[in-house]
């Protein structure tokens, strides 16, 4: 679910090991058109504070023992959209016209290629539209 004017979470797991991962795109599409295009590629700066990528076996509780191969073996990609980012999309009296499209790209260290299934998400409008102010004196402008 994206609501307009909020900043989500969105959790991915990967079938890949932190260490495999030379670059990610992860692309939002709705009405066929590219809303959002986030991408994390090794060797060039980005805001860290929208990935977070951590190997499953790093997360969970459990002892290596525990986990099954296919756990051993994937990570967990989470992307934090801004208030900016979600009000890029937009909100329609059609509810049809209301879903984003995301998809998520991987290369590999060996320079493999892989792409994940379109994933559906339903898109939420808010009664007043716009950022959130931070500061008391951005609150005037509403």
């Amino acid at each position: 679910m994206i609501i307009r004017g909020t900043t989500p979470y969105h959790n991915f797991i990967l079938p890949i090991v932190v260490e495999d991962i030379k670059a990610i795109y992860v692309t939002y599409l709705q009405n066929e058109e590219v809303i959002l295009n986030k991408s994390l590629i090794e060797g060039e700066e980005s805001d860290s504070s929208e990935f977070i990528l951590a190997n499953l076996r790093d997360l969970e509780n459990a002892s290596m023992e525990q986990l099954t191969e296919e756990e051993r073996n994937s990570c967990q990609l989470t992307l934090h959209l801004s208030q900016e980012d979600t009000l890029a999309f937009h909100f329609y009296p059609a509810a049809r016209k209301n879903i984003a499209v995301i998809q998520i790209r991987i290369l590999t260290v060996d320079d493999e290629a892989f792409a994940s299934m379109p994933i559906n998400e339903r898109i939420f409008g808010v009664l007043l539209d716009g950022v959130i102010p931070l500061e008391e004196e951005d609150e005037e402008q509403y």
